[in-house]
């Protein structure tokens, strides 16, 4: 059987055929790769505003979490000593006694956090034995890029946000 050389030129195949082996224009490729540059920016500036928000958040719970441990290890007498919580250049330390310098530094518990956030407040609270009181109470800014939120410790020690 003799296969009509006519009908191969024209059937539906050797046109798609002849259509992909054109390619794409230079015009087509260039719209595609600046609207692909163009998404892949503007990722990336959300992406690094996600990050810094992620981060802020993470050390507001940290913070708390800190500050409501340090006050019922304080009312516990752990250690027979005060607790409190020293707000550092990149560290957030958890310690034992009645200042950061006079701690026993064995039993800390340290917190590391991203050097692009900022800090505004009270860098150390301390809460005595027993009765668990803040030597000072106020409110704790913590700053990062376009974020911003606080803590707040009354004058009985409790932290909220």
């Amino acid at each position: 059987m003799k296969i009509n050389s006519q009908f191969l030129k024209h059937s539906p195949f050797s046109i798609l055929h002849s259509q992909l082996v054109q390619g794409f224009t230079l015009i087509e490729l260039l719209l595609t790769m600046s609207l692909l540059f163009v998404i892949a920016s503007s990722s990336t500036a959300f992406y690094s505003r996600f990050l810094s928000q992620n981060s802020v958040q993470s050390v507001q719970d940290q913070i708390i979490g800190d500050l409501r441990k340090a006050q019922i290890n304080a009312m516990m007498g752990k250690q027979n000593s005060a607790w409190g919580v020293n707000i550092g250049s990149g560290v957030i330390t958890l310690f034992s006694g009645t200042s950061f310098l006079a701690r026993t530094s064995a039993l800390d518990e340290r917190f590391t956090y991203p050097a692009s956030l900022q800090f505004s407040g009270p860098t150390e609270i301390v809460f005595t034995k027993i009765t668990g009181i803040p030597n000072t109470s106020g409110t704790i800014s913590i700053t990062g890029v376009g974020t911003n939120k606080s803590v707040i410790i009354n004058s009985q020690g409790i932290a909220s946000r």
